[in-house]
């Protein structure tokens, strides 16, 4: 009973192993930087992501342009694995898109991030944003624009 309790936790180590740092391969690709325009209503309206006392998560996100959100003051201690920003609609995160490179494997203490949306796709499609984990589909921490 014991030696299967130690194979089941290696088994659990290796798992955690192969996705952290992973490639989100499933999920869209992460969308390039480009101008927009200013014209919908939610440009220049901020929201706090929700505090992850777990991963010591925090920040402010704003709705830059018809495309762009800025995440300031973002703070992640990174140890979470496959960890990306996405974004969707109602929360729908499973259905999400993908907005940023991994972020976990590193430390993020204050930093500001600039995120677009996917081509094609605006803020009447995507209404919240998370820290999600796209290996156990898990929100770690996320803000809602009503």
């Amino acid at each position: 009973m014991k030696n299967s309790i130690i194979y089941l936790g290696f088994i659990f180590v290796a798992l955690l192993m192969s996705c952290n740092g992973g490639d989100p391969g499933f999920a869209n690709p992460t969308p390039e930087a480009r101008d927009c325009e200013a014209t919908n209503a939610r440009v220049n309206q901020t929201r706090s992501l929700s505090i992850s006392p777990a991963y010591g998560i925090s920040g402010e996100v704003t709705i830059v342009s018809d495309c762009q959100i800025e995440v300031s003051n973002f703070f992640y201690d990174g140890t979470g694995p496959a960890v990306s920003f996405y974004g969707a609609a109602d929360g729908d995160f499973r259905s999400g898109v993908n907005m940023s490179e991994v972020l976990n494997g590193r430390t993020w203490e204050g930093e500001t991030l600039n995120l677009y949306l996917p081509e094609g796709t605006t803020f009447d499609d995507i209404n919240s944003f998370s820290v999600w984990c796209y290996e156990f589909d898990v929100n770690f921490s996320s803000a809602f624009f009503e």
